[in-house]
């Protein structure tokens, strides 16, 4: 591995030079190697700024990585971030034991999520995902990307065409396959691993032919390609805007007059397009990816998927939270109704521009159709309230989750589902209001935290050691399992999932009444929300 000892840390000698980092010890007394701030490219400053990433220049005297790096400048300053733009840094967690196995750990390249506008390292710390996955034998890597206008700004020039974010992902991926060896690692058994953001980043890149030999598998939570959010934004059109308020519209170039604006100057022509998690607008994304014929070459995402390579999945859905991003107050949840349901659908889904005038009937079919829904039999939940979040649910994550999973399948990619329905942290009140988990807990009982440090009781530490036993186990084998159960994969005439709680067990055809619902009721109209696309009778949903 080609490490020495220094004190209590360690460095570890690259072919971009050496690297120092610290010692963590687990509650259980395990060492665990800290590198934080690692360069994986050059800074994306000045000429530099809306240009794809570059590599990192060699440095000569030992690099001091024991700090976390800054956030990637955003749409604001808030939530950590700042006015810097230096953010291209990630950061290595591994065991101190040397790796039994000859060819060294399985890696878990772990990208944030954060609507493509938030997010950094810090957030998911060291501490707890060590304890959870680095001790059972795994590195995790855990990286950062450009964000907010910087990380994908585009126009309709192909010299400023976006996605500086997934290249950045990508640069990054690299970077792990060129030095993980010096760490300890086997780059032939690299993980991507997202979250929200993060895995529709994740989903992307499984697609792209630049990464097919890059990583061996992935795993998605709360977050998919094929969600509308993922690629169905207004970037472009922002993109212009901003740039005529900073009087760059007419320029001969607009990309090299916007790197002569500083970031305040971008902050204040921005915000007025940008309405974080706003819930009047279907897509709650303003600002992310694009199909730009570049990062993914093919038309279209099926027509991506069919040409990938068939690396084993393992998705995982995902809930809207109960009155944390989505609009609704904690006080307001008891008394939410069936008006504010139809007001809802009718207000956010129906708009004109989708669904013309059929607007009210399709308002009409889908609230009939989620009160027509099994009711919880606890009595201190509001029925209409979870209606609200179960639609949200299956318009953002559950029903793009469920297409990719089985056009995977039926692709003969391995795939695999896990249902995450449990919430660990006694200190949420959202389990006052509904049942099950929210947006967050998978990647939360991780790591942990999830911008703020959960709590736990003997349950939810139970819940958390089986979920890290599940993820562990397919980092290392690719398939999911924890004790005797294993999950098959999913067939077409089979799909089967681990329904992951107090006690995990294999269920089957998970939601299918409702995927169903949402693939006939596209057709039928025209459009379908959960894509982002415009339908025709013959537009193939039969999943």
């Amino acid at each position: 591995m080609n490490c020495e000892s220094t004190n209590s840390s360690k460095i570890i000698k690259t072919e971009y030079g050496s690297v120092e980092g610290f010692i963590y010890k687990t509650s259980s007394g395990k060492e665990i190697e800290i590198f934080l701030g690692i360069p994986f490219a050059a800074p994306p400053i000045g000429d530099l700024r809306f240009e794809k990433p570059q590599q990192p220049s060699p440095w000569n005297t030992t690099l001091q990585a024991k700090e976390f790096p800054g956030a990637s400048a955003t749409y604001a300053n808030f939530m950590g971030h700042t006015d810097n733009e230096d953010c291209l840094y990630l950061n290595i967690l591994k065991p101190k034991e040397p790796s039994p196995d000859k060819n060294g750990y399985p890696i878990m390249f772990f990208v944030y999520g954060g609507s493509f506008i938030v997010g950094d390292s810090k957030t998911y710390g060291y501490k707890t995902i060590s304890e959870n996955i680095v001790e059972r034998g795994i590195i995790v890597v855990i990286i950062q990307y450009r964000l907010g206008p910087f990380g994908f700004f585009s126009t309709d020039d192909p010299n400023f065409s976006g996605n500086l974010g997934l290249w950045d992902q990508l640069e990054a991926l690299k970077f792990v396959n060129k030095v993980i060896g010096n760490f300890g690692g086997d780059k032939s058994r690299i993980t991507l691993v997202g979250q929200s953001a993060g895995a529709a980043s994740v989903s992307l890149l499984a697609l792209s032919e630049h990464a097919n030999d890059l990583f061996s598998q992935s795993i998605t939570m709360s977050g998919s390609a094929f969600s509308q959010w993922a690629t169905k934004n207004n970037i472009t059109e922002i993109a212009l805007k901003v740039a005529e308020k900073l009087g760059c519209k007419n320029a001969t170039n607009i990309k090299d007059c916007l790197k002569t604006k500083n970031v305040t100057e971008f902050q204040a022509a921005i915000q007025p397009y940008i309405q974080f998690m706003d819930p009047v607008d279907l897509n709650p994304v303003p600002i992310g990816p694009k199909m730009d014929g570049d990062f993914i070459t093919a038309k279209t995402l099926e027509e991506a998927l069919e040409k990938a390579p068939k690396k084993s999945t393992l998705s995982m859905p995902g809930s809207t939270p109960p009155g944390k991003y989505f609009g609704i107050l904690p006080e307001n949840v008891a008394n939410y109704s069936k008006t504010n349901l139809e007001e809802f659908v009718k207000v956010v889904f129906a708009k004109e521009k989708y669904f013309g005038k059929n607007a009210n009937a399709f308002v009409k079919e889908v609230v009939d159709f989620y009160l027509n829904q099994t009711s919880d039999k606890n009595p201190n939940f509001n029925f209409f309230f979870q209606q609200y979040t179960t639609v949200m649910s299956d318009v953002h994550f559950n029903v793009p989750a469920l297409r990719e999973a089985k056009l995977k399948s039926k692709n003969e990619t391995p795939t695999y589902f896990l249902l995450f329905d449990y919430n660990i942290d006694v200190s949420d009140n959202s389990s006052k209001y509904i049942r099950g988990s929210a947006h967050g807990d998978d990647v939360a009982t991780l790591f942990g935290s999830l911008y703020k440090k959960i709590k736990t009781d003997e349950n939810g530490k139970n819940v958390q050691k089986k979920f890290s036993e599940i993820i562990a186990n397919f980092i290392k084998t690719g398939v999911p399992s924890i004790g005797s159960i294993k999950v098959p994969q999913i067939t077409k005439k089979n799909f089967q999932y681990i329904h992951m709680n107090e006690k995990p067990s294999v269920k089957s055809n998970l939601w299918k009444e409702r995927l169903e619902f949402w693939n006939n009721i596209g057709k039928k109209y025209g459009f379908d929300l959960a894509s982002g696309n415009q339908m025709k009778n013959d537009n193939k949903l039969e999943l």
